[in-house]
């Protein structure tokens, strides 16, 4: 089971960055604030621990773990996001990684439908509803 989960995180990771890495691209060319390349390689690293930290979770993990691997997720982007000017991750970057993340939460075990608006971090990836705290 964990071998298959595994695989099944690396694939999806795997497909999912050339579009990443495209978004990232674009944002530079197009002058985003805060769109340097060390911005979008601290938050490809980061999304990269959270595939790692939902593959070092036993076969039966308990959702309460994975729902804490997401919302450790959703702030450390957020932060990253504060630290970067504010701009550079918006309704874009939540469309594109948000589904990302859910479906890798699925593959841990976590099924979304067991939490209001599916949403299990308690909150959606918003980032504009961080800087207006």
């Amino acid at each position: 089971m964990t071998f298959t989960r595994n695989r099944r995180l690396t694939a999806l990771l795997e497909d999912a960055e050339p579009s990443i890495a495209a978004h990232w691209e674009r944002c530079r060319e197009s002058a985003i604030a805060g769109a340097t390349r060390e911005a979008t390689d601290r938050i490809d690293l980061r999304i990269r621990a959270f595939f790692q930290a939902l593959k070092a979770l036993p076969a039966a993990a308990e959702e309460e773990k994975i729902v804490k691997a997401l919302a450790s997720l959703f702030d450390d982007l957020e932060r990253i996001d504060q630290e970067t000017g504010g701009g550079l991750l918006e309704e874009a970057e939540r469309d594109l990684l948000e589904p990302l993340f859910l479906n890798a939460a699925e593959i841990a075990g976590l099924d979304p439908n067991n939490f209001p608006h599916r949403e299990p971090a308690g909150r959606k990836l918003d980032f504009t509803a961080a800087r207006e705290r």
